[in-house]
């Protein structure tokens, strides 16, 4: 396949030169700079097509050439080449979306593959681009009364990380969650059209699109270290830890990324959707109607509306742990993540595998009196691994199987494990099921 046969047969317009500009500025853009994985995956396909080579541009190939992968390994079990190109895609939406990029050559990757198109900026104006961002971007516009959002000009659409931050946490200003948000629910609610409802996920999300008004989603933010004990708790209460609090703007990415996939399970139903930093969410915010709580020990509300459950999050600090605990079996610490290691941890392909856990809970919670779903991980990956969960089809059979309280507003909690290899989680698994 020839170069200009991956360019969709574009003018000579587009030639060696320019391409290999528009992917340095890319590749500079505050957008790219804080991911080696999508800079490299980029400029692997992009120097492939160039060279003709584009019939070559597979998922094992860029597994083994970009990723490290060996040539026998399982792409079924493994998805890396996956998860990096959605990652890729959403970055690359994210920089043509800002204005100042309108007039760029675009690399983007074609619908299906991960062989790279260069388009013209006139041509993408032409045919429809442009107005499918802007569309996009109107599907997803937040209310007027939410004061707490600067002007969207006024934000980057990322921040990149400070000088001795690490990396594995990439950080997206609201903007950019807003922008992903709003593509998913718009591919999500083209889907359901299409292809009908899927019962067990709908099943679990009925209570929440039954309840009246709006959904109220606070995300916690970027913790600054591990969580802490209170140094006084009243006779009888639970020892509930506190979450360190973090000044910043931004929201992880694996939060970002469930955000996402919420937004995209309730808009597709035409479920109108909140987002607000959880500690701008007031408590007379959460008495107002159904809340999702994004996060786990990074948002206070999760850890505060969960603690009288079957499983809650908890601290052990002698241990350096935090762990999901189980009130049937308080000194278990088989669900947990060492908080001394460090927040950096070791990627390649002889890298050690880690395990992240979840809880997700929904419950009818007395505090509130109000419908209540609590969906975090002990680290990163459990929160992604946790979205990905709620919006698996596959799996949402599975808990369906497990327990016939799917649909009904009774409690139901749910605990997951994730297996991360090169940091990136692996297919979430049900480890726990509570419907006391």
């Amino acid at each position: 396949m020839r170069a200009v046969d991956i360019q969709d047969r574009v003018s000579e317009e587009i030639g060696p030169d320019r391409i290999q500009a528009q992917l340095e500025a890319l590749i500079q853009d505050d957008v790219f700079r804080a991911s080696k994985r999508s800079v490299a995956f980029l400029k692997y396909v992009v120097t492939e097509a160039m060279n003709g080579s584009g019939s070559h541009i597979k998922e094992r190939t860029i597994g083994v050439e970009v990723f490290g992968r060996s040539a026998s390994y399982d792409t079924n079990v493994d998805h890396i080449v996956r998860t990096a190109a959605t990652e890729l895609r959403k970055r690359l939406a994210i920089y043509y979306g800002d204005q100042r990029h309108r007039s760029e050559l675009r690399i983007g990757l074609v619908p299906g593959s991960y062989v790279p198109r260069f388009t013209l900026p006139h041509v993408a104006a032409l045919s429809g681009m442009e107005e499918d961002v802007a569309s996009e971007q109107r599907a997803f516009a937040l209310p007027k009364t939410d004061a707490i959002y600067p002007h969207p000009a006024d934000l980057l659409p990322m921040e990149p990380p400070s000088e001795g931050e690490p990396e594995p946490v990439r950080r997206f200003s609201w903007l950019t969650v807003s922008l992903v948000a709003a593509l998913l629910a718009l591919a999500t609610a083209a889907g359901w059209r299409w292809l009908g409802q899927s019962p067990a996920d709908y099943l679990f999300w009925k209570p929440v699109l039954d309840s009246p008004g709006p959904v109220l989603l606070a995300v916690g933010d970027v913790p600054n270290g591990p969580p802490h004990l209170p140094e006084t708790v009243p006779n009888g209460s639970p020892n509930t830890p506190v979450p360190s609090a973090g000044a910043t703007q931004t929201v992880p990415l694996a939060d970002a990324m469930t955000i996402a996939r919420v937004v995209g399970a309730l808009e597709g139903r035409r479920k109108s959707v909140i987002i607000r930093r959880e500690s701008t969410s007031s408590f007379s915010d959460l008495r107002e109607g159904t809340v999702v709580l994004v996060g786990a020990f990074n948002n206070e509300w999760s850890l505060r509306l969960t603690h009288s459950l079957r499983y809650s999050l908890a601290l052990d600090p002698d241990r350096h742990l935090i762990y999901i605990k189980d009130a049937q079996n308080p000194s278990s610490r088989n669900w947990s993540w060492a908080t001394n290691q460090p927040r950096d941890p070791a990627s390649g392909i002889n890298s050690p595998k880690l395990q992240d856990y979840a809880l997700i809970s929904r419950i009818e919670s007395p505090e509130t009196g109000h419908l209540v779903v609590v969906i975090g991980g002990l680290y990163t990956y459990g929160t992604e691994a946790a979205g990905e969960f709620l919006t698996n089809p596959e799996l949402m059979r599975e808990l369906a199987r497990r327990t016939n309280k799917l649909e009904s507003s009774a409690a139901l909690q749910i605990v997951i494990g994730t297996t991360v290899t090169d940091g990136t989680p692996g297919p979430p698994g049900i480890l726990a099921v509570s419907t006391d």
